[in-house]
């Protein structure tokens, strides 16, 4: 069963954080290209990470998450590898939003 799952991100121009879904951050185009995985929930799945709500992601061990990254990604740890999806995201949207 697919689990929704979401985050708060804050950017240096924004004064709040803004929210986002990790299936459009983490789509199949940048897991394809950056992680030995078609999606997220196979890249969670595969960490062995018992994930069944929000809670239970936002409960991992950094520690354990950053060796899954470094292991089967291209980045060497959790926050890089959620920073450059995001700005990745951010950058695509608002090229949509300027084509709008």
């Amino acid at each position: 069963m697919k689990i929704k799952l979401s985050g708060y991100y804050k950017l240096p121009d924004f004064s709040q954080p803004i929210y986002f879904n990790f299936e459009n951050v983490f789509d199949i185009g940048f897991m394809k290209k950056y992680t030995h995985y078609k999606n997220f929930d196979r890249f969670l799945a595969n960490g062995q990470f018992s994930i069944t709500c929000q809670r239970d992601f936002e409960n991992l061990s950094e520690k354990i998450m950053d060796k899954h990254v470094a292991k089967n990604t291209k980045f060497s740890s959790w926050q890089e590898m959620l920073d450059f999806a995001t700005d990745r995201y951010i950058k695509k949207m608002s090229s949509h939003h300027l084509t709008d």
